[in-house]
């Protein structure tokens, strides 16, 4: 695990250990989605009363994964392109294909301006419909079944 801070809060990236109980459902999304999607958790500071959000943080295409052990020397760059997102399942609108979708949460204030970095999936894959009538798109696509 990494921690990552600045003005915006507090980043726990996992790498392979066992997760705390808040990031629980996160617990294969890389082995599901590909190493640059970890498990992390988030704590702003206006809720340092509150617990810490589960979120996925995802590394573009083009970026390097940093060490996440515990002991790293961070980088002013380790989180460069980093998106968070949550993980979520949607219904195509068209065909009724399910899938389980990384779809990025722009509004949070830590990171939103990296999603041009990141190829966002649109459409369904399954039957072809476009995202104005699938209501399909992520940073990352897997079909259940």
């Amino acid at each position: 695990m990494r921690l990552f801070s600045g003005p915006w809060g507090e980043l726990r990236v996992f790498a392979d250990e066992a997760l705390p109980p808040a990031a629980d459902g996160l617990a294969d999304v890389s082995a599901r989605f590909g190493v640059r999607f970890r498990p992390a958790l988030l704590r702003l500071p206006v809720r340092r009363a509150r617990p810490e959000a589960p979120y996925v943080a995802v590394w573009p295409d083009d970026g390097v994964l940093p060490d996440l052990a515990e002991d790293a020397v961070e980088a002013s760059d380790d989180l460069a392109g980093v998106v968070l997102a949550e993980l979520m399942r949607h219904k195509c609108f068209v065909c009724d294909a399910r899938f389980e979708v990384i779809h990025p949460d722009t509004p949070i204030p830590v990171l939103g301006r990296n999603l041009a970095r990141h190829r966002i999936v649109s459409g369904c894959p399954a039957c072809g419909s476009d995202y104005g009538r699938s209501r399909i798109d992520g940073l990352g696509l897997l079909r259940l079944p």
